[in-house]
């Protein structure tokens, strides 16, 4: 168990932020209810491109129509920001020494998954006909969303579900001694 401050800083260098180096049974239980929260987040996600297959398949269109959507790329940029965001969520609650590694995680995300997925969202509302490749970019791009999202959201939710009561019992007010 970690008491001090000192053992708090010494688990919390740059290279602990994603894997960790503490594989406790306290660890596992917050990654399992990260891994449950991340999946609830990601059916209300996709909840709404359920409704628009459901709409499609009853008007008679394929149920794979959904994949012609610009929503499907709609849905990739919300999932690779919701990723961004429990990776700071994380790094904000862990505080580690250095910030290379979740500055260079969220870069990735960025160049390799949010920017992409806008692009192909624009490109998608502008160009008639829709080419099959950029279809398939569009899929493609969506799973690699999902992939993310919990490859590093799991990780981040983690920690934040791990230290947010140490960050709460740092800013609770203390009353004055006597």
């Amino acid at each position: 168990m970690i008491e001090t401050p000192e053992q708090v800083h010494n688990l919390l260098d740059k290279e602990t932020f994603i894997v960790g180096n503490v594989d406790d049974e306290i660890h596992q239980t917050h990654r399992k209810a990260a891994f449950y929260a991340l999946f609830g987040d990601l059916l209300f996600i996709v909840l709404p491109l359920v409704v628009i297959s459901i709409v499609d398949v009853s008007i008679g269109k394929s149920l794979f129509a959904i994949i012609q959507s610009p929503e499907l790329s709609f849905g990739s940029a919300v999932l690779f920001g919701q990723t961004i965001i429990k990776v700071v969520s994380g790094f904000a609650h862990t505080k580690p020494t250095g910030a290379e590694q979740p500055v260079f995680i969220i870069a990735l995300i960025i160049v390799f998954g949010l920017v992409p997925s806008l692009v192909v969202l624009a490109l998608l509302l502008s160009i008639s006909p829709i080419p099959n490749g950029l279809l398939l970019a569009q899929a493609g791009i969506f799973a690699l969303g999902v992939i993310t999202f919990f490859f590093f959201g799991v990780d981040g939710h983690a920690l934040s579900l791990r230290y947010r009561g140490r960050q709460l019992d740092r800013l609770a007010v203390v009353p004055p001694s006597k």
